[in-house]
């Protein structure tokens, strides 16, 4: 293998391993997410609906829809990025392997 072929390897290896990274890092942050979004409203709303007025069942409503809007945009921005690194390290071995073919032709 030439020096140009093994760099195209490292590369590769090295976008795989941080596409890995971010994903396990998005899995593991998403749920939290989510749990941090879908449990405090409805909980405070349960914990306190006998001393809740009408109005307030409103704000709650609104502030639910509100965080889930926040929460989408977030998980959108995060998935993309684990996305892009995929797309990275899938180019990557992809320019690794027509290297590696085209050097095996010329021998």
């Amino acid at each position: 293998m030439t020096e140009a072929t093994q760099d195209l390897q490292r590369r590769a290896a090295a976008l795989t391993t941080q596409a890995e990274a971010r994903a396990r890092a998005y899995q593991r942050s998403t749920w939290i997410r989510f749990v941090g979004v879908f449990f405090p409203i409805p909980f405070v709303v349960v914990l306190f609906r006998l001393n809740f007025d009408a109005w307030a069942y409103y704000v709650a409503g609104a502030l639910f829809i509100l965080s889930a809007a926040v929460l989408y945009t977030i998980d959108s921005a995060a998935s993309d990025k684990v996305d892009a690194a995929a797309k990275a390290a899938e180019k990557a071995e992809e320019a690794y392997d027509k290297a590696l073919r085209r050097e095996l032709k010329l021998r």
